[in-house]
């Protein structure tokens, strides 16, 4: 850290540097850290309050209170003695000692963008109430806000060139009741958004919502967590991904199989954009529901039975079976068609398949077709008698 930087109060620091700080020291770290000097200490606020020498009874008053900004307490106590040890690299030299390079390297970040002294005329700070928790777990504002790690109806993924579009929507989106984050709902100090958004994609929002546009797609970041929220999707088995298709562009195959939502105020579509996107968000993947005693496929049992029983159940009686047809006693063919005719008698006159006439008791059989047979060969007969005259 630069000289002049060292020499700072931590007095001057700005609103944004004391939240940085609360939000990290305050979640409690379980682990503790052996420093130079052989003394175990924790890694959160009790550590910093040791190096400081706050009195046991100080900090026994500061853990008894736990809606109480902890981290604040102990900064306030330090700065008030006025011993010229409340500076801002004895601050970075006792984060070193406690293993909290991670806060260090925040610091750093917000002296590069010069947010870590405040101006003369900043309003007092009014520093979040962080409840004790693992400190990776806050990860939003919202974490901040409520103390406690806040689930969401999706994460939006956009390229920056759209911003206008992505505002409207998250307005129209929250006032409809859903709960919507972005990477600008981050806590500020992280040393790169990867790692949060990640674990926002994967444990705590429902959907993912992909704004498409030729931007979009060029962004290297934008493709590692869309990569990140199929993989989470497939793994869970979950329709995870809402696609929004903005400005018009070639997906790539991984992408082209989804059934897009297309954003055209200007032209007749068959839907309402906001309508589709709202019951979108609604879905989720609920239990498969099954009726109570309701009879499984593997609870009918198919047996043979006698034929006392070949209505397929017992009156009054406890199993209920499926009964399986008699077999025929008599079979039928081609050969003995003569059996049928006792059955169902015609009336005409049939054959047999030698050619011969059946008969009954020796008397032949008359009908409308053996006249029209006797006709036919009749006049055969006298037409063959002509030809030979």
């Amino acid at each position: 850290m630069v000289g002049d930087l060292r020499a700072v109060p931590l007095s001057a620091l700005s609103c944004e540097s004391r939240n940085l700080l609360s939000s990290r020291l305050n979640a409690k770290k379980i682990v503790p850290v052996v420093g130079h000097d052989q003394i175990s200490r924790h890694r959160d606020w009790r550590g910093l309050a040791s190096l400081i020498n706050i009195s046991s009874e100080a900090a026994a008053s500061i853990r008894c209170n736990d809606r109480e900004d902890r981290t604040d307490k102990v900064l306030n106590i330090w700065i008030s003695r006025n011993d010229g040890t409340a500076t801002l690299g004895r601050l970075m030299d006792f984060l070193q000692i406690l293993d909290r390079f991670d806060v260090s390297d925040d610091i750093l970040e917000l002296a590069r963008d010069n947010k870590l002294i405040g101006n003369h005329n900043q309003i007092a700070c009014n520093p979040a109430i962080v409840l004790d928790g693992a400190d990776d777990d806050f990860i939003t504002n919202d974490d901040r806000l409520y103390g406690v790690p806040q689930r969401y109806h999706a994460y939006v993924l956009f390229a920056r060139e759209d911003r206008d579009f992505v505002d409207e929507l998250l307005r129209r989106m929250r006032q409809a009741g859903f709960k919507l984050c972005t990477e600008d709902d981050l806590i500020a100090g992280h040393a790169t958004p990867f790692e949060p958004v990640s674990r926002l994609i994967a444990e705590r929002c429902r959907n993912i919502v992909l704004v498409y546009s030729p931007d979009f797609l060029q962004s290297p970041a934008i493709a590692f967590y869309m990569n990140l929220a199929q993989a989470d999707a497939i793994s869970k088995k979950q329709l995870k991904i809402v696609p929004v298709m903005y400005r018009e562009c070639s997906l790539p195959r991984h992408l082209a199989y989804y059934t897009n939502l297309r954003y055209a105020p200007h032209s007749r579509v068959p839907y309402d954009f906001w309508e589709r996107l709202s019951q979108r968000l609604r879905i989720f993947d609920g239990p498969r529901i099954t009726m109570p005693n309701s009879t499984s496929n593997t609870d009918i049992r198919i047996t043979e039975t006698s034929h006392s029983l070949s209505n397929g159940h017992q009156v009054n009686g406890a199993i209920k079976t499926l009964a399986l047809p008699e077999l025929p006693k008599e079979t039928s063919s081609l050969t003995n068609l003569h059996r049928l005719s006792d059955e169902t008698p015609t009336s005409y006159e049939t054959k047999s398949l030698n050619g011969s006439r059946d008969s009954d008791d020796g008397k032949k059989k008359s009908g409308p077709f053996r006249k029209i047979m006797n006709t036919f060969r009749l006049k055969k007969q006298k037409k063959a008698i002509s030809v030979e005259n």
